[in-house]
């Protein structure tokens, strides 16, 4: 992004922040409508499946894995498995899964 581009998207998220009464926590909102509302997207809300915000991933995703940290995060997920903390990792893992009401197939288990 340039810096004119994220000097107009500040600008106008700073002014949404004032038009609505200043609230707190509210930063990411007013960051993303200015960056609709400089990008010239009429669009509001993109809803479930946000398209948008599922090409930032993409595109983080992409940069994290050509950059090279991942065999080093590897190694590193690996070493604490191994560790002293692999038992509260695993557990946590199947806390996740446990939560997932059967969406995936996946991560279901017989019991």
């Amino acid at each position: 992004m340039s810096d004119e581009r994220r000097q107009q998207i500040s600008e106008k998220a700073y002014r949404l922040w004032e038009t609505e009464g200043q609230p707190q926590g509210r930063d990411l909102d007013h960051w993303v409508q200015a960056e609709r509302e400089v990008g010239g997207s009429t669009q509001q809300n993109e809803g479930e499946g946000n398209r948008t915000a599922a090409r930032a991933y993409n595109r983080k995703a992409k940069q994290f894995a050509e950059t090279g940290p991942v065999e080093r995060q590897a190694r590193k997920a690996k070493a604490d498995l191994d560790g002293p903390e692999g038992k509260a990792l695993r557990e946590a893992e199947l806390v996740g899964k446990s939560h997932s009401h059967g969406e995936d197939p996946a991560v279901k288990r017989s019991k």
